[in-house]
């Protein structure tokens, strides 16, 4: 989990992609790529911006996608077997917050390198995080909460589904329709860009202390739900729940067709993981 942790820290995230998109290899190089849309680094900087860059991809290669491979094998077959309910999936998202949370435990360690940035870099560094909040508040704006908007995300949630699954039948949209509105009925207490917002204000205040809050910005970056209250929570968890309890109800509906197409897709992902595993590992 597209994020809001500093610069070279925060886009170390995308090694969390069991996906061959921009080719895993050399992902290292991609995250680089994308370090100049939030800081300017000097030579010296981008050279050990690099190494860390390395160390987390060798980290997940080795150590986190052998376990997503034994999850998504977990997956397959229950989906050959038609047993996939609702308690698998709660246990496959809690399996995922558990991986986010090591790769979020391995950025922490290395924090220090945010005592190389200039006080220039660092004011650039904030405000290039602020104008990507900015950026998403006026898409949202723009998007808007009347029937129209409620109509296009039940138009995007069913392609979405529809890409993984093929063409949809009947029941299989009325119940997308159906988990879009359960979902929107849920109080909307939880602003995710007022709390993106909230966790830049304090990472902001942390990184701009001489010497830097380096206990601070490692808190917020293992536990940036701290910025959250207990209704923000209570909304998650409600959201969550409606999630697990609609896609279980969507695997109950799958034809041959459908099923036979998702596990294609994970074999491909499974696939994956093992030509990952071979690479890093030699």
């Amino acid at each position: 989990m597209r994020r809001i942790y500093a610069a070279v820290l925060v886009l170390s995230i995308l090694l969390v992609g069991c996906t061959a998109q921009f080719g895993y290899r050399y992902l290292d190089t991609f995250i680089e790529w994308q370090l100049d849309d939030y800081v300017e680094l000097t030579d010296d900087q981008q050279e050990r911006a690099s190494e860390i860059i390395d160390e987390l991809h060798q980290w997940h290669a080795t150590k986190q996608i052998p376990q997503y491979r034994v999850r998504l094998q977990s997956l397959r077959q229950a989906l050959a077997e038609d047993t996939v309910d609702r308690d698998l999936l709660e246990q496959i998202e809690m399996d995922a917050w558990y991986f986010w949370q090591q790769i979020k435990d391995q950025i922490a360690t290395r924090t220090n390198f945010l005592n190389t940035l200039s006080d220039a870099q660092k004011q650039q560094l904030i405000v290039s995080m602020q104008s990507k909040i900015d950026e998403q508040r006026e898409e949202e704006a723009e998007e808007g909460d009347d029937l129209f908007a409620s109509y296009d995300r039940v138009k995007r949630r069913q392609e979405s589904v529809e890409e993984r699954l093929g063409t949809l039948t009947d029941e299989q949209r009325q119940l997308i329709k159906a988990w879009v509105a359960e979902s929107e009925a849920v109080p909307n207490d939880y602003d995710w860009l007022a709390y993106r917002k909230r966790w830049l204000d304090a990472f902001e205040k942390a990184l701009l202390q001489s010497p830097i809050k380096a206990q601070r910005i490692q808190s917020l970056i293992t536990d940036p739900e701290q910025m959250l209250s207990d209704e923000q929570r209570e909304n998650r968890r409600a959201k969550a729940a409606i999630r697990h309890q609609y896609l279980a109800k969507l695997s109950g509906t799958l034809n041959q067709d459908q099923r036979d197409r998702l596990i294609e897709q994970l074999d491909e992902y499974i696939e994956t993981c093992r030509d990952i595993e071979a690479h890093f590992g030699a």
